[in-house]
């Protein structure tokens, strides 16, 4: 389960791995295309051998297998002020050769452990962007409750302002029905994070260094013995990026690569079988369209 919302951006490498990342939430793919253009669509997939959503252990054995799609479409593009407004419309799935899948005891579709729908706006204000996006999460071999949610993120483009921009966002997810720790009550979570980046090798491959704090505002770490712990997750990423050379009219195609560590509160810390850092490493590809 993640913060989908913008295949491509996928949370892009980082979010495979460690099954967070805020730039997926909103969906700004279209926001982000250039000239005329009114329509953008991404497809895409990325390869790990570990899937936590914001800190909860999902698996950690096997091949996990994540395909994605979406499409975006802009209903309002202008110079000032409020500069842009899309609507965008997605899913997301992993697919697992361990225990949550091909080699645990669901009787259907085995391997397909999670399929989620997303869809939303993205609204864009000079060098800030801003999301509304709602997320069902499935699991179509039944290995966990669906769970309905609301988020809402914020996002600010400070490459103008900063020698080196460190691209801070903020998430707030609201579970409206489910709960994704499977615990009684629904939860709040809370995100924080920034993602400095920096061209290298003549500007060939795009080098990100992303750090994310998930936090519980209330009730979205619960241990089952009534309390919450506040403290979620601490992720720092280095995750590389280049586009791929193919023949004009395929689309825009690229390879993502990265390696996540994640440091754990007490709570997900036993979710995880007692380790409290998680190591992930992921590669995966995108087309934009």
């Amino acid at each position: 389960m993640n913060w989908r919302g913008g295949g491509a951006a996928r949370m892009c490498a980082a979010v495979v791995v460690a099954g967070i990342g805020i730039g997926a939430l909103a969906p700004q793919s279209a926001l982000a295309q250039g000239g005329d253009s009114r329509a953008s669509a991404t497809i895409g997939m990325d390869f790990s051998h570990a899937y936590l959503f914001r800190g909860i252990k999902q698996e950690t054995g096997g091949l996990i297998a994540q395909p994605y799609a979406d499409a975006s479409f802009s209903l309002l593009q202008r110079d000032a002020g409020l500069t842009g407004v899309t609507f965008t419309i997605g899913t997301w799935n992993s697919l697992h050769t361990g225990e949550t899948g091909a080699d645990g005891p669901a009787l259907n579709v085995k391997p397909w452990y999670e399929s989620d729908f997303f869809t939303g706006f993205g609204f864009g204000f000079d060098n800030w962007s801003a999301g509304l996006t709602y997320t069902s999460y499935l699991s179509p071999n039944d290995s966990f409750s669906t769970v309905h949610e609301l988020a809402l993120t914020l996002a600010m483009d400070d490459s103008d302002l900063l020698r080196f921009p460190m691209s801070p966002h903020v998430g707030l997810a609201i579970e409206m029905d489910g709960q994704a720790d499977g615990g009684a009550s629904e939860g709040v979570y809370l995100e924080l994070g920034v993602e400095p980046a920096m061209e290298i090798l003549d500007g060939r491959v795009t080098l990100a260094l992303p750090a994310t704090l998930g936090l519980s505002l209330t009730n979205y770490y619960e241990d089952g013995a009534g309390a919450d712990d506040r403290f979620g997750f601490f992720d720092l990423g280095l995750v590389a990026s280049m586009p791929l050379s193919v023949p004009e009219g395929y689309g825009a195609w690229e390879l993502t690569g990265g390696v996540h560590a994640l440091l754990l509160g007490g709570y997900l810390e036993t979710l995880n079988d007692g380790n409290e850092v998680q190591v992930v490493g992921s590669i995966g590809f995108s087309v934009g369209y």
